[in-house]
């Protein structure tokens, strides 16, 4: 499952409670959650609340903050470990794995790659990259001299290896894998009759997408009523392979998996 949505729109907290609904009525040694964490934003905080995890499964929470992709492999490789132990001891449990997030993630691709084969962060390559083209007299040139076909063919392999592994995990150890990633906005046609705004997720979601069964978009939206300011949460199904999408409002994880199940008996 892929949770989508704009910064502080409940991605975590929608994992989360993925893992409370789905370890209802277990031992808690039964059940196990890994978190590897590329954006840090918050998750240490949520986990601690006892309205969003109860406080019986926290201990069964595990989490591991990374930053570059020799990070987050070592991660993904010794959870995936984790979770094949789990099963073999808890083959009847629960378990779920979370990466957050992706988009973050794919900049520290960018950014390692630059490191490696250039010695510099993305930013300072791109400095003077800029600096080279004005002595040049030109206006621009791209990031990576060796182009942009070679460089973004292995950043993409780089950044898709570790999902590949979680993928083949989740087959393999009967684990849930979650993933979130921010929703960013942009204008398209700026400045001419054709300009509109256009919303769409970080990251490369066209080598991700595929992987997940459902795709899940959540937001917020606010108003002032009587001096009080009112919330009103929403999530959308975006891809399901089992059901038709549909969207709700205000929700909760048995009110989602209750509206699931309605959904299941009707096909």
């Amino acid at each position: 499952m892929k949770i989508q949505a704009f910064s502080g729109g409940g991605k975590t907290t929608w994992a989360l409670g993925f893992f409370g609904k789905a370890s209802e009525g277990l031992d808690p040694e039964s059940c196990l959650m890994t978190i590897i964490d590329c954006d840090l934003e918050g998750q240490a905080a949520l986990i601690k609340r006892d309205d969003i995890v109860r406080p019986e499964i926290k201990s069964r929470i595990y989490r591991k903050v990374c930053r570059d992709p020799d990070q987050v492999n070592e991660a993904v490789l010794a959870f995936i470990d984790l979770h094949r132990q789990h099963k073999a001891n808890h083959p009847d449990g629960c378990r779920v794995m979370l990466f957050e997030n992706e988009g973050a993630y794919y900049v520290n691709c960018r950014d390692f790659y630059a490191q490696t084969v250039h010695g510099q962060s993305e930013a300072d390559l791109m400095l003077s990259r800029q600096a080279q083209a004005i002595s040049e007299g030109k206006k621009t040139l791209p990031a990576f001299s060796e182009g942009q076909m070679h460089s973004y063919k292995v950043i993409n392999r780089v950044f898709f290896t570790p999902f590949e592994r979680m993928k083949i995990g989740a087959e393999m150890f009967d684990y849930h894998f979650l993933s979130t990633v921010l929703l960013r906005e942009y204008t398209e046609n700026y400045g001419t009759a054709n300009e509109k705004q256009v919303i769409t997720a970080a990251g490369r979601a066209d080598l991700t997408d595929p992987l997940f069964d459902w795709i899940i978009q959540l937001s917020a939206q606010q108003r002032t009523k009587a001096g009080k300011l009112q919330t009103r949460y929403l999530a959308v199904i975006k891809k399901a392979r089992s059901i038709p999408p549909f969207q709700m409002a205000n929700h909760t994880p048995d009110k989602f998996w209750d509206q699931v199940a309605k959904a299941e008996s009707e096909l």
